[in-house]
């Protein structure tokens, strides 16, 4: 049995949450009035990571997007895991939007999360692994005061504790 508790820091959102948001987009773009009459397309490459949004220019690409948006908050994926990509208009009056889902702590970010635990009062050991950070104590209350602390402070990626132990 270990003596030391921990937990792992990491960037990953519910991917079935990512793939049920994306189906109600379609849901909601076959349903709404103002998307009727429009070809408009919703896809999901699960091996990129990549929302790809295909729809008229201008305000229809829009409100695709919050659409997007919406239905992802309402499953509770941050909308810091996504990554909207800038406009590109094709021929035709067409436009594509990607959506990238980031996932996974770069490693500068994930050195700099490590430095800024390691100088709390709490006694607790930070390994990055992969792209994870482990955090383990001999006490509980350390690893707790750090999730709480973690939850107040902004990194420029959304983290969450996993594998509590």
């Amino acid at each position: 049995m270990a003596k030391d508790s921990s937990f792992d820091i990491v960037s990953e959102p519910d991917w079935s949450e990512v793939l049920n948001g994306v189906d109600q987009t379609r849901r909601e773009v076959a349903q709404r009035y103002d998307f009727r009459g429009h070809d408009i397309s919703v896809t999901w490459d699960a091996s990129a990571k990549v929302i790809r949004l295909e729809a008229p220019q201008g305000m229809v690409m829009e409100a695709l997007s919050t659409v997007l948006g919406e239905k992802m908050a309402k499953r509770g994926v941050a909308l810091g895991y996504l990554d909207f990509k800038p406009v590109s208009v094709s021929g035709m009056d067409r436009a594509t939007r990607e959506v990238v889902v980031r996932h996974g702590l770069d490693t500068n970010v994930a050195k700099t999360i490590q430095k800024a635990i390691r100088s709390l009062p709490a006694k607790v050991d930070v390994q990055i692994q992969g792209d994870a950070l482990r955090c383990s104590a001999k006490s509980k209350d350390d690893l707790q005061a750090v999730i709480s602390w973690l939850k107040g402070q902004d990194f420029g990626v959304e983290l969450s504790p996993a594998n509590y132990r």
